[in-house]
């Protein structure tokens, strides 16, 4: 390293220049032209100030975000606000993002224009969908429907053609309304009772291998009587009893 004076580092522009003489603390090193402190003694004045100022800060738990990923926090707490001005934790593995409502709200909209940017970009309807009111919704969809009529058409009839059983207690529901067996809020009142009857059904015919029907004990459609379409009507009965019984009833 050569030796210079600090007037003609000065003179030459240099930012540090090297005596070979030790400074009062012993270090032979380089020294500042501005102050002509030495290098060492500045560097170990520097660890000592922020090894101080980083004690203080965690202290009161105040942590930078790179000692908040040493340590594996989720949150913490910079002492600083946010750009809205508000002070809170923060996210460590969004990198310091702020939660508060605002900064959320930012981010929220940021997301949404840049997802209807990419959708348009795609050729895409924008997802403006969720932000309409009730009333335009079913405005909306009401136009999709007269669009795609003939596709929802097929659609319910492929599924109701492959979901026949689990139809049964809803068709059986509404022919007792057509036939005046039942009505409307009677109906959706033990609805869910009906459906539960219909599965005990199903359970049973899986289980003992022979197929069982759900049978109005007081038939809904009898010559001389008229049941109604309720549960404590139903029974569960083998399916060949049940077309022998027919729509009789037989008093004991």
């Amino acid at each position: 390293m050569e030796v210079i004076t600090r007037q003609e580092a000065i003179e030459q522009g240099l930012v540090r220049y090297f005596t070979g003489k030790p400074c009062k603390h012993g270090h032979v090193a380089e020294r500042y032209c501005n102050g002509g402190r030495c290098v060492e003694c500045s560097a170990e004045a520097r660890n000592k100030f922020y090894s101080s100022v980083k004690s203080k800060r965690k202290s009161v738990g105040i942590f930078r975000l790179n000692e908040a990923q040493k340590l594996g926090l989720d949150f913490y707490d910079n002492g600083k606000p946010c750009k809205n001005g508000v002070f809170g934790m923060k996210k460590t593995k969004q990198k310091g993002k702020c939660f508060c409502s605002a900064c959320y709200k930012e981010t929220k909209d940021y997301i949404i224009k840049w997802q209807e940017k990419k959708r348009r970009e795609n050729g895409i309807a924008p997802r403006s969908f969720s932000r309409q009111t009730k009333q335009e919704k079913k405005e909306v969809y009401k136009k999709w429907l007269e669009r795609n009529r003939a596709k929802v058409n097929e659609q319910q009839r492929k599924w109701r053609q492959s979901n026949k059983e689990k139809l049964r207690p809803y068709q059986s529901a509404y022919n007792a309304i057509r036939w005046k067996r039942t009505s409307i809020p009677l109906a959706k009142l033990h609805l869910e009772q009906i459906v539960k009857v219909y599965e005990k059904r199903d359970y049973k015919t899986k289980q003992t291998g022979i197929e069982h029907h759900v049978d109005h004990v007081v038939p809904i459609l009898g010559k001389n009587i008229c049941g109604l379409h309720v549960p404590w009507n139903m029974q569960i009965i083998p399916a060949k009893q049940n077309r022998i019984k027919s729509n009789k009833w037989e008093t004991v």
